[in-house]
């Protein structure tokens, strides 16, 4: 009986060895996102990327113009809806007159579209001390407009 010798060449050896540690990887990865819902959310309020990048629809798309009435005044505001997400939030007529007697619009109005863009859920939205009030009737005209964009 022979004696056998087996030479293996170091790069071969490790290429082999890493691609056998991104294969277990994949695996990990895929059968991990199986096992959690994709409506679930982390502790902080945020939603979770499956979530935010989700394929089923939860709006109509397309721009909605809801009216804030102000004493005299009507003020539009913008929200540009994905199917799954807010693109935008905008006060379309914002007159600077308007902007004089209520300067805490559009500062409010900010705060919260920066918080809805950036994936949290408009029940999740935290809401400024400085302009709680403000926020609180731009939040109201916000729900209002995204029942009516929601898909049954």
């Amino acid at each position: 009986m022979q004696t056998k010798i087996l030479v293996l060449r170091k790069n071969r050896l490790l290429i082999g060895l890493a691609l056998l540690v991104v294969a277990a990887l994949l695996v990990f990865l895929f059968s991990r996102r199986n096992d959690t819902p994709s409506s679930s959310h982390s502790g902080n309020g945020r939603a979770s990327v499956d979530e935010y990048y989700s394929t089923e629809a939860t709006y109509r798309a397309g721009v909605y113009t809801c009216g804030i009435s102000l004493n005299d005044t009507v003020l539009s505001l913008e929200i540009v809806l994905d199917k799954d997400h807010i693109n935008s939030l905008r006060l379309v007529n914002l007159e600077e007159s308007v902007a004089t007697m209520y300067p805490l619009m559009e500062p409010a109005l900010n705060a919260l579209a920066e918080q809805l863009m950036g994936g949290i859920a408009p029940k999740d939205v935290v809401l400024s001390e400085e302009t709680k009030y403000t926020q609180l009737l731009l939040m109201e005209v916000i729900n209002q407009t995204l029942e009516k964009a929601a898909l049954e």
